[in-house]
Order: structure tokens, then C-alpha cells, then sequence
């Protein structure tokens, strides 16, 4: 699997924003990095793709502008050779979304994921300055 697209239309303070990263080259590496000043969306842009795979967690700090209903997130996704676009909107049941809408068995990313748990995909693919700082003081 492999994030092409991250759409944040209803999350945090972000309404309608776009970040994308275009096809996988074909013969270089294919690492995305996210950087910016502090208070620029990092940490928002990073918790939005794991709501997207994983489902809204039932607190989200990100619902102070739009409120938990109206929370919504989008990406184009490569699986197995082809690019598929989900939605994801805040919802008991339901709430992965196509493209057109229309609900998709949560199966479609599970089988992706290999099983992984939201924290442990954050653990192996998203370093952030927790992350970095609780690396740092293992390693000390």
C-alpha cells in the first residue's frame, strides 16, 4: 500500500486541504517527509492518515472546528497495482467510504495492512518528535 493523495477536507483546523505525493518514482527510492515550522499541521496531517486507515478514534482532539460529525478524510491509495481513492467520515458503521460514496467493507484496507494495529503501524512507518525523543532516550 502506498499513500498517493491525503485529502484533510474536514479535520483539525484544515478544511479542503490537499497534500500530494504523485506516483511512486520507478527507479529511486519512495520515502515521504512531511516537514514545516511547529503549529504548521504535521502531527494533524499524520493523525488524519492513520483515522483514514484505522477509523476516528472515539475522542478526537482533531473535531474543535468542524465537531465530530462532519470530520472527514480522503486519499488516493495504491493496492496491488492500482490506485483506489476512500473517504473516510466520522460514523458507528459505515465509515470508509469510495470515491462515489459508497461504503466499502473495512476488509478492504485490512487485507492491506496485513493486520496491523493503529499503534503499531504508527510505531514502524511515522516518526514524529515523540517518537524521535523516546528513540533518543532508549538508546541513553
Amino acid at each position: 500500500m502506498r499513500l498517493r493523495r491525503l485529502g484533510l477536507a474536514r479535520y483539525g483546523l484544515f478544511d479542503g486541504r490537499r497534500i500530494e505525493f504523485g506516483p511512486a518514482p520507478e527507479d529511486a527510492p519512495d520515502l515521504h517527509v512531511i516537514y514545516g515550522p511547529n503549529e504548521a499541521g504535521k502531527s494533524t496531517a499524520l493523525a488524519g492518515f492513520l483515522d483514514l486507515l484505522f477509523g476516528f478514534e472515539h475522542r478526537s482532539p482533531y473535531a474543535f472546528l468542524h465537531g465530530y460529525d462532519a470530520m472527514k478524510v480522503e486519499a488516493d491509495l495504491d493496492l496491488h497495482d492500482t490506485t483506489r481513492p476512500f473517504v473516510r467520515i466520522r460514523k458507528r458503521r459505515g465509515s470508509l467510504l469510495d470515491g462515489d460514496g459508497r461504503p466499502v467493507p473495512e476488509g478492504a484496507l485490512a487485507a492491506a495492512l496485513g493486520g496491523m494495529t493503529r499503534e503499531t503501524y504508527k510505531a514502524m512507518f511515522s516518526l514524529d518528535d515523540d517518537t524521535l525523543e523516546a528513540g533518543g532516550d532508549e538508546i541513553l
